[in-house]
């Protein structure tokens, strides 16, 4: 009678010590996944996460991030801002399925130069996944780098930068690939003991631990950022191109009784180039490619902004001269047809210069092809428009223009039968 009941009591009291067993397997392994030698930061606004470990007896430091490949790149530095801070930013290889990590060091608020000179180990499992890049890489001997820049091991809260990179196409095994400027950024700050141990393999998903976002205008997050100064170089451009320019050379052609309004025209038209070039000269000192002014794209707009402002002063000159000549009653010199034409003719040039180079600072800024192709479709659809309307005031003007030589040639007659 009391076998029974002994072994009742055994198989409660077996079933009690496994019942414990796995509820402690289960606490050890869920404290493994979401702590340990990592502090981690997960940013749920754009789907990044950023990881960093620190391996004893080494000056390496370990680094993991994943984040969605719509962004051309991610990026997490040390330090509170861009100067002197040491970066790792990571994109797409030229494959499409690899992943470029690239260290540079920052300058200031500009594209930060590749530093050769900081050596990084790309471990294997570093590609695109499921629509999001993921890099985990080895940084050797940079807790500490050049520009007098540390980490400190002993902080709890080191300070951290992050960006994400524009929705624009970068594939490439060039660590020092261009890149253009964020359209997100923040700071965080990370726990180093924490970090200090182990290895960085085992990252936990999604989880923040040992980190926190630092307020950024306000608030907790991701900062939004845009590039005003190059938005408003581009749309200025585009509108003098397809628009204001045209429109200034049809006035030329149609109104010359009224050379008042052509003056206002060409003036506007010259106001508005000096104002987007203005805002390219500001776009150039962001950029490594674009600071020593040295690219097609700048050259020919220094070229076609000096000839346009040559044209417009060479323009009231010869205003100048043929409304002087007429006020005292005298023919326009002989040279001014000539040097009119000469005007005429250079003002159509710049209008495709200015068409041209367009789609040249479209490429410098690596856009789509689509966004290429369509400005250049709307671009020939303009040209189109415009050529007949020019050949028709040509073919009107052009009875105009002999009255008004034959009427020179009689005035001029008059005058020197008169006075000689």
């Amino acid at each position: 009678m009391m076998a029974p009941r002994l072994s009742w009591r055994f198989t409660q009291s077996y079933a009690l010590v496994f019942l414990l067993l796995q509820i402690t397997t289960l606490t050890t392994a869920d404290n493994s996944s979401s702590s340990g030698n990592v502090s981690s930061l997960y940013i749920p606004d754009s789907q990044t996460q950023f990881a960093i470990n620190l391996p004893p007896d080494s000056d390496d430091v370990n680094i993991y991030l994943t984040s969605p490949d719509w962004y051309s790149y991610t990026a997490i530095g040390f330090g509170d801002g861009m100067a002197g801070s040491l970066m790792f930013v990571a994109y797409p290889a030229s494959d499409g399925t690899h992943v470029t990590v690239s260290p540079r060091i920052g300058t200031g608020d500009t594209e930060p130069p590749y530093t050769p000179t900081v050596a990084v180990t790309v471990h294997d499992g570093s590609s695109i996944q499921n629509d999001m890049i993921v890099a985990n890489f080895t940084c050797h001997s940079c807790r500490s780098w050049s520009g007098g820049g540390a980490l400190d091991l002993t902080d709890i809260a080191q300070a951290m930068i992050f960006a994400l990179g524009p929705n624009l196409p970068i594939t490439s095994d060039d660590p020092a690939a261009s890149l253009r400027r964020h359209i997100g950024y923040g700071h965080f700050t990370m726990n180093m003991p924490q970090a200090t141990g182990g290895g960085i393999f085992n990252v936990p998903a999604n989880i923040t631990t040992g980190a926190a976002v630092a307020a950024i205008g306000g608030g907790d997050g991701i900062q939004n950022d845009n590039d005003k100064a190059a938005t408003a170089h581009g749309i200025l451009f585009a509108l003098i191109a397809l628009a204001v320019a045209p429109f200034d050379l049809l006035v030329a052609g149609t109104l010359k009784r009224w050379p008042v309004v052509h003056a206002v025209t060409s003036t506007v038209y010259t106001a508005f180039v000096i104002g987007a070039f203005t805002q390219g000269v500001v776009v150039s000192r962001e950029y490594i490619k674009t600071q020593g002014m040295t690219t097609g794209h700048q050259v020919l707009g220094l070229i076609t902004v000096a000839a346009l402002f040559a044209s417009y002063i060479y323009g009231f000159a010869l205003g100048w001269i043929r409304h002087s000549a007429k006020k005292r009653q005298m023919p326009p010199p002989e040279k001014s047809k000539l040097l009119g034409e000469i005007h005429t003719w250079v003002g159509r040039l710049i209008w495709l210069l200015l068409i041209i180079n367009n789609g040249l600072g479209l490429q410098l800024a690596q856009q789509r092809s689509t966004f290429i192709i369509g400005y250049a479709v709307l671009a020939a659809g303009v040209v189109i428009f415009v050529l007949p309307i020019y050949f028709c005031i040509w073919r009107c003007t052009r009875p105009r223009k002999h009255k008004e030589e034959d009427a020179s040639t009689q005035l001029a007659d008059l005058y020197n039968h008169d006075y000689h």
